[in-house]
């Protein structure tokens, strides 16, 4: 009988797995250090913090009252928000915390699924550098997406350990940390669901019967699941869409468009959703490659690529297989599937928006993991068609020079949010002098300011222009910002945002404000606001909703 590999003979002692885990949270930190302390606040992270301000002794109940359908992500701000105030580096640093955290908790999940070593740190790698974590990396609003894939995560690793040793403790964790993950944000709900439905199928599939214990916890955990998502739509702005049969055929209808519009238009889409999941970043990794070894990077860039893939090829070229471990084969069938509940939550609903590279691919973030493994387990499988005493020494120089590449390209978009402190700054020193006569509780509609910088959003709507001249002027004011959207109405000034409609009456209390210019001007009429919108230059300010300039 022909021997097995010597790398083959043993399970990967647990003391491995716990290096290769720290080290992906390392280069999870690591890739952050470019632009991490350039950081500051966009979009609501402004009227956040506003409320904040205005109500220093906002109690844990208010907040939780305000934020009903997604508690858990209202707790979280208000902590942060009590710890750190106005300074945004402290919130950037927990959030980069968590999500480094996460990138390990995800290679210890797929390592105790007896995926391999080195098809597991690959996965993890790429998805810890895949643009459609670009937003939650630097949007404190956002932030609550990175905690609720932690939770995920550790539910997914309690109801694990309850199949394995039947303990309750590890049910009651895993019930606790869904329902806490599904408070912060909804996305990961049909990934918990769907993880306790496997675990049913697998132990059936090997005992041949159904195990009574875990069959309950897992349709528990399913339920639960249903009823807290439930209270978050009847909670929730939405709550009037699930009785709508329209919004549903709107779904299917964007599912098979050819003519889908990434500008405008939002759904899962038969064109738009692998071109944003998977063509993007594999033209990502191209654009990285071509800055990298062109001299285009900046040299910290470069310094820290060089440093991330020296980390990468460390763990990776010493990666042994176990020998219970599963073939590449079975880790792209649970991408696919993972890629399909992480989509889950908006099969029919066509409430997610598509974007590589913009504010609005945090809803991405779900799917994104079953992309990371559908990566992975090609590259492994691509690689079996070499030698096999050369394929180790492959596999780790393909998924060093991927990682390599798609972090400098990550860092050229993260490049972009890193600048716009710079320009909102300057927005405010102007408006403490303009704006200093403005009476309390006016309207200051913000105009001549371009709300995107690349995918980055500068001042754009409602949110972040009233709390953030709230917050520079130090009494509070509404606010929101001129765009195409917006026109002038019989008694008042009127625009959307996101389709939902606004409006501003005209009056003593109703400004436009042009900090470029200096200019200042008071509505109080109809024909205040014709000639105002006559005789204005319009701005050529590209980008649109939720996407920004794709870069």
């Amino acid at each position: 009988m022909r021997a097995e590999p010597a790398t083959l003979r043993a399970p990967v002692p647990k003391r491995q797995l716990t290096i290769d885990a720290s080290c992906l949270a390392a280069i999870t930190a690591v890739s952050a250090l470019s632009y991490l302390p350039h950081l500051g606040f966009y979009s609501d992270d402004w009227s956040n913090l506003a409320r904040f301000i205005s109500e220093p002794h906002l109690s844990l109940g208010s907040v939780l009252a305000e934020s009903a359908s997604r508690p858990v992500q209202g707790a979280y701000f208000a902590l942060l928000f009590k710890l750190f105030g106005l300074n945004p580096l402290g919130y950037h640093l927990v959030n980069t915390a968590v999500l480094s955290a996460s990138i390990g908790l995800l290679y210890l999940l797929l390592a105790r699924l007896r995926f391999g070593r080195a098809e597991s740190f690959a996965t993890c790698l790429i998805f810890a550098m895949l643009p459609q974590l670009s937003t939650t990396r630097v949007w404190s609003a956002a932030s609550q997406v990175t905690l609720s894939l932690a939770l995920m995560l550790v539910s997914t690793h309690w109801q694990l350990s309850f199949a394995r040793s039947g303990k309750l403790k590890w049910l009651a964790g895993a019930v606790a940390a869904a329902i806490l993950s599904i408070g912060a944000y909804e996305i990961f709900a049909p990934l918990i669901a769907g993880f306790a439905l496997g675990l049913i199928a697998a132990r059936s599939r090997r005992s041949g019967i159904r195990d009574g214990r875990v069959a309950v916890a897992g349709v528990l955990v399913v339920a639960l699941i249903l009823l807290a998502l439930l209270y978050k739509i009847l909670l929730s702005d939405r709550a009037g869409h699930v009785a709508d049969p329209s919004r549903y055929l709107l779904g299917l209808r964007q599912l098979f468009r050819l003519d889908y519009d990434w500008r405008v238009d939002s759904g899962l889409n038969i064109v738009a959703t692998p071109t944003a999941y998977f063509l993007a970043p594999i033209r990502g990794w191209w654009t990285g490659a071509r800055a990298l070894f062109t001299g285009q990077a900046p040299l910290e860039v470069v310094v820290i690529a060089i440093l991330i893939a020296a980390l990468a090829w460390w763990r990776l070229a010493g990666a042994t297989q176990g020998a219970d471990s599963r073939p590449p084969q079975r880790l792209l069938l649970a991408g696919i599937v993972v890629f399909l509940l992480g989509n889950a939550t908006f099969l029919i609903v066509p409430a997610v928006v598509f974007t590589s590279t913009g504010i609005d691919n945090r809803v991405q973030v779900a799917g994104a993991i079953g992309v990371a493994i559908m990566f992975a387990s090609l590259v492994s499988l691509a690689v079996r068609a070499v030698p096999e005493q050369r394929r180790g020494v492959i596999l780790s120089t393909l998924i060093v020079a991927l990682t390599a590449s798609a972090y400098v390209r990550l860092s050229s978009i993260e490049a972009y949010w890193a600048e716009v402190p710079a320009v909102q700054e300057r927005v405010f020193a102007a408006a403490r002098s303009d704006l200093s006569a403005v009476p309390a509780n006016s309207t200051v509609i913000l105009d001549g300011v371009c709300p995107y910088f690349g995918p980055a959003v500068v001042l754009e709507t409602s949110w972040d222009v009233g709390g953030a001249l709230t917050l520079a002027l130090g009494r509070p004011l509404e606010g929101d910002a001129v765009s195409p959207r917006m026109s002038p109405a019989a008694s008042g000034l009127r625009t959307s945002f996101y389709k939902e409609p606004s409006f501003y009456p005209y009056g003593p209390m109703l400004f436009i404000y042009n900090p470029v210019k200096h200019q200042l001007t008071r509505v109080t009429d109809v024909e205040t606001a014709v000639g105002y919108f006559r005789a204005r230059r319009a701005e050529a300010c590209p980008g649109f909703v939720a996407r920004g300039m794709e870069v």
